[in-house]
């Protein structure tokens, strides 16, 4: 379950999000200081450090498992378009399916799919 993740780049972009966090809340603090985001005592202050500890593991769990799955589709879709194998999906199974693909249907008429109104 944790194998290919990617530590160091999920630590680095929870970071600069807890970071943009805290400043956003001293911004708020400092242009708003009769609101909730008032930072005047200690035990506010330390209650905002320890949430922004906790949102930064959080995040750089799930900025993990983001980047490990999207590197996952971007492998399989190279691996698609490789020019030496076909790509096979599930619901092609017969060799009538594979034939047309990418060509207009030859079973159907132009005049059909225009509309005048």
């Amino acid at each position: 379950m944790f194998e290919g993740l990617k530590w160091k780049s999920a630590a680095r972009r929870s970071a600069i999000v807890i970071a943009i966090y805290l400043g956003l809340l001293y911004l708020l603090s400092v242009l708003f200081p009769k609101s909730n985001f008032n930072l005047d005592n200690r035990a506010q202050l330390i209650s905002l450090l320890i949430n922004a500890v906790i949102f930064f593991f959080v995040f750089t769990f799930v900025y993990a498992f983001i980047e490990r799955n999207r590197e996952r589709r971007m492998a399989e879709t190279r691996r698609q378009k490789k020019p030496g194998k076909p790509a096979r999906n599930e619901g092609d199974t017969g060799d009538g399916a594979t034939s047309l693909k990418g060509r207009p249907n030859p079973n159907t008429s132009r005049r059909k799919t225009r509309r005048r109104r």
